[in-house]
């Protein structure tokens, strides 16, 4: 707890970059979705212990389209992807095109926000790979409609509960010049987040 508690500014820099990095390396793969240019960033990075987590994201009290994907290999936990009904809905018009909105549990909408979740979390992945040169994949995403407490939980309860904080990253989307926000959680067992924190402090220990 300490460790997380004391991370240094340029620590909490550059787990912001490599999130600015991950999230805008995937606006290559939304555009070509779209055949239109689209811009992505991470407006705010949070760290938070597991109990608080849901006032720290500021869950919804409605439900959400969740995407949960399995962190494996040198870092092993979950990452998981949620959009309020209103940004599913606007994602959903403003990638396919259609004038009217689906039912949010249809089939096609939890298909493009499965796939656009994955891509978000794979470019996010990809990045903090190469930047502190680990090895990291991520499973097939499964994607949800339920209200964030519960799909939080879910992926707690699937660690047995042995992930003590997650880190939070709160994204912005400009797609055809609609702004659309979406939360990215991720969680990593202690282990896994001790190893994260030393990469992090090498590189802290060749700048300094």
């Amino acid at each position: 707890m300490e460790k997380i508690k004391n991370l240094s500014e340029f620590e909490y820099g550059a787990l912001k970059e490599i999130g600015n990095i991950g999230i805008g390396n995937s606006a290559i793969s939304l555009s070509r979705l779209v055949n239109s240019l689209v811009c992505t960033r991470v407006i705010d990075t949070k760290f938070g212990l597991i109990e608080n987590i849901p006032k720290i994201a500021g869950f919804s009290e409605s439900p959400v389209l969740g995407t949960l994907m399995r962190i494996k290999d040198d870092l092993n936990g979950y990452i998981l992807v949620f959009f309020s009904e209103n940004s599913a809905e606007s994602l959903y018009l403003t990638l396919s095109g259609e004038e009217a909105s689906r039912d949010l549990t249809d089939p096609i909408n939890l298909s493009l926000i499965e796939e656009v979740s994955h891509i978000l979390a794979r470019t996010y992945v990809t990045s903090l790979a190469k930047f502190l040169k680990l090895s990291i994949s991520i499973s097939a995403p499964y994607v949800t409609y339920d209200m964030s407490d519960s799909i939080f939980n879910s992926a707690v309860t699937e660690m047995s509960y042995i992930a003590d904080f997650a880190l939070i990253l709160d994204a912005e989307f400009l797609i055809k010049e609609k702004k659309i926000n979406g939360n990215i959680l991720i969680l990593l067992d202690p282990e896994s987040l001790n190893h994260l924190l030393e990469k992090i402090s090498t590189m802290v220990d060749q700048n300094s």
